[in-house]
């Protein structure tokens, strides 16, 4: 796949794109004006029964209630109410507000057990042919009720053509990238809000060969130094869903021995997922832009992006035991279609 075919998809195809993701996000909404018509009918259509039955009486222009059915009185459907991925949101111990290999568990999740698994396979297809195959695995803990630890390790698997004296050569290389150490705090009466803190340590290869040539820094497994994040969240619950909104700050670390060097740089994201029954589909909307241009052998990479939109479409199921997820994401720069990434994600809570 090329870039020309990449840049140059069509005005209708794009717009086609648009008019889903608007209509999408509209669905909520619209779901819930009929939903709401739906109630003012059913509760119509009851009163008249009752009225029909003698339970309810009307005298001098008021209605009293003179017996009530049992099932009158349930708020509560038939279910568990101690299922682990019962509470969401934030109201819920932030199972939809984790991420693994780059994307985002937006639905419920599974959450309530000593030890929360996430693995997450995704596929990278850059507009130049390259692409990364990635495995990552997240492994987490609560340490009390308000912290949570949690550490991220991926596994990499990266393809692109690569100059070797002259001739063009295809390069794979696999293996362990940097592991990320995380340490969240929440905030709120109803954990509503977290701040997370991120270390990366530089376990990754760096300097790795390929075609008797040292791979360019996107090819790399590592970025050979130790970088640091810190992102806030906030999660709003809805009656049909939630929306979580969230930025955070990146340090890609220091100039590594080979003279890499990558910029920092700040996101933004919202995410809404609408429930629905065990399912959970959602879109999201994020914007990363960066402070500086990165460098390879001590110099600026030329026609590298320095500002991506990335909208991302999701589909989330779970169980009280066990979610699976699938994900698709599109970044944009001003030079148009840069990558497309899918990923499906799976996830537990152990013991």
């Amino acid at each position: 796949m090329t870039r020309a075919f990449l840049t140059q998809l069509p005005r209708r195809a794009v717009l086609s794109l648009l008019g889903l993701t608007v209509a999408l996000c509209l669905f909520p909404l619209a779901d819930r004006i009929w939903a709401s018509a739906e109630a003012r009918h059913l509760v119509q259509q009851t009163r008249k029964q009752l009225r029909q039955q003698g339970v309810v009486t009307e005298a001098a222009g008021s209605r009293s209630l003179r017996s009530c059915p049992d099932w009158m009185w349930r708020t509560q459907p038939d279910a568990s109410l101690l299922a682990s991925w019962g509470n969401v949101g934030g109201c819920g111990a932030s199972g939809g507000s984790a991420t693994a290999g780059g994307f985002k568990w937006v639905g419920r999740g599974v959450t309530g057990g000593l030890v929360d698994v996430q693995c997450v396979t995704s596929q990278n297809f850059y507009n130049d042919g390259a692409s990364q195959t990635s495995f990552s695995t997240r492994v987490g803990t609560s340490l009390g009720y308000k912290w949570l630890v949690a550490a991220t390790i991926p596994f990499l698997y990266n393809v692109a053509e690569v100059e070797s004296f002259g001739q063009t050569k295809t390069a794979r290389l696999p293996g362990f990238s940097d592991l990320s150490l995380e340490l969240t705090r929440k905030l709120g009466i109803t954990n509503a809000h977290t701040l997370s803190l991120g270390l990366t340590a530089p376990l990754g290869s760096y300097d790795a060969v390929r075609q008797r040539v040292v791979l360019p820094q996107r090819m790399q497994l590592g970025s050979g130094v130790m970088g640091a994040s810190l992102t806030y969240e906030y999660t709003q619950d809805q009656d049909w869903g939630l929306l979580i909104y969230g930025g955070s700050l990146s340090y890609g670390g220091w100039e590594n021995p080979l003279g890499d060097f990558r910029a920092p740089s700040a996101s933004g994201y919202v995410y809404a997922g609408y429930l629905w029954g065990p399912w959970v589909p959602s879109l999201g909307l994020s914007v990363n832009g960066k402070f500086m241009g990165d460098r390879e052998r001590e110099l600026r990479i030329a026609g590298q992006p320095m500002f991506q939109l990335s909208p991302t479409v999701g589909l989330e199921w779970s169980s009280d035991f066990f979610a699976v997820m699938l994900s698709a994401a599109t970044p944009f720069s001003f030079s148009g279609l840069e990558n497309w990434t899918l990923a499906l994600g799976l996830q537990t809570s152990l013991f």
